[in-house]
């Protein structure tokens, strides 16, 4: 951790596991057709970033990230669509394809105490590092161990 030369703080966050999780229980496949706005706005991706003080929790970060991820399992049953992905039809236009594809779960760790962060201003601090890029499907969610 540290101050680069923009007087951004710099910190680095490690990937330590990538998976995909599912819903628990099976989904048929099938298509969902967009909304008229979906198909007329760019499309966006939506990074949430949440912090937790666990001080009064007993459980260690790999029982946490057990309990997420199966919490994330069986709200899939009925969130399904978060589990699938987009993709285009037989006419070229883009289509929800309801197929339990999974959502991509990220486990990383930073070098950098949570209090140092600059919460208010997270283009300073953050820099996209602890809100992940989505790669396939519909969501991407990742889990962060700090110092």
């Amino acid at each position: 951790m540290g101050v680069n030369g923009k007087g951004k703080l710099s910190f680095r966050v490690r990937v330590t596991n990538e998976e995909v999780v599912a819903a628990v229980l099976p989904i048929q496949d099938h298509w969902l057709p967009l909304s008229n706005l979906d198909l007329i706005l760019p499309p966006i991706d939506v990074g949430v970033f949440f912090c937790y003080n666990n001080k009064n929790t007993p459980m260690s970060f790999g029982s946490m990230v057990v309990s997420l991820k199966n919490a994330l399992a069986q709200a899939l049953v009925s969130y399904y669509a978060f589990a699938g992905e987009v993709l285009q039809n037989s006419m070229g236009e883009p289509e929800l394809l309801c197929n339990n594809r999974g959502v991509d779960f990220v486990e990383a760790e930073a070098d950098i105490d949570l209090q140092n962060l600059n919460l208010y201003n997270p283009d300073e601090s953050i820099e996209g590092k602890l809100v992940p890029k989505k790669k396939h499907g519909v969501l991407t969610v990742q889990v962060q161990l700090f110092q």
